[in-house]
């Protein structure tokens, strides 16, 4: 398990002067690099001459350098540190997880803060797994469950003008197809409808509730089996239909706010 550090936090490391079996080494320098996730080296701390027989040395991650880029709530930081002695070298390497202050944040990786979800929640008796998770577990199933959601296609009635001389049933809706959740602003999504984005976050808590769940039926039919046989058993699993990738009680909870556009197109 990585440790977990805080934005804009300066991390120290003791680093054992041994070679890769564990054996004492006697390096006289010592090169480290910090690298991101993805292995991109963020800073290169260069060669430092090191007294090998101290035993170990302390190689100190700058608090800037474990700053979280634009949109970024997490992120890993991997310190290489390599000792050497002149002629043969070793190599130390540490990884951990800086965190912003909070994981979740209202449209970047979810529809609802962890506090309103454990208030909503109380009024959703099927969401017991939820309910019984841990903190870090809901957030990480929140934070899953709005990545789902993003990939169902979604409208909601505009408000008809004061004076406006349409029907009910001739009002305009905007649509908000999948990914496009990123170009929304969180003011516009808080100006959206109440129950639009009350359906929205119920439906993530129980999307989340499912994640939690892991109910292994489920899982298959996503997966696209129909029939399964073991020993003198077998499961059927009704096809057919539409999938959107999220669960069925999930999408309940969005009824009147799918929107199927089906378009057929020449090939």
């Amino acid at each position: 398990m990585l440790k977990l550090y805080p934005e804009n936090y300066e991390v120290r490391f003791e680093v054992p002067f041994t070679d890769n079996a564990g054996n004492p080494f006697l390096p006289s320098g010592c090169h480290s690099i910090v690298s991101d996730g993805d292995d991109v080296v963020i800073f290169d701390y260069g060669q430092i001459w090191v007294n090998g027989a101290d035993g170990t040395a302390t190689v100190t991650v700058s608090a800037s350098d474990n700053a979280l880029g634009e949109g970024e709530l997490s992120a890993v930081r991997k310190l290489k540190v390599t000792l050497s002695d002149g002629q043969i070298s070793t190599v130390k390497s540490f990884s951990y997880i800086i965190e912003a202050e909070a994981r979740l944040e209202i449209l970047n990786n979810t529809f609802i803060s962890l506090e309103t979800a454990q208030m909503t929640a109380r009024n959703l008796p099927t969401a017991k797994a939820w309910a019984a998770a841990s903190e870090d577990q809901q957030i990480g199933s929140l934070i899953q469950a709005y990545s789902r959601l993003q990939r169902v296609q979604l409208r909601f009635p505009l408000p008809i003008k004061e004076n406006e001389d349409r029907d009910f049933d001739e009002r305009d809706y905007q649509i908000i197809r999948p990914g496009q959740w990123s170009e929304i602003s969180k003011p516009e999504f808080l100006a959206m409808p109440r129950e639009f984005r009350y359906a929205l976050r119920a439906a993530q808590i129980c999307e989340a509730n499912v994640i939690l769940s892991d109910n292994p039926v489920t899982q298959r039919h996503r997966n696209g089996v129909i029939s399964e046989t073991i020993g003198e058993s077998s499961v059927m699993l009704r096809g057919g239909k539409l999938e959107l990738g999220v669960d069925n009680e999930t999408m309940r909870h969005l009824a009147g706010f799918i929107y199927y556009d089906v378009r057929v197109t020449r090939g």
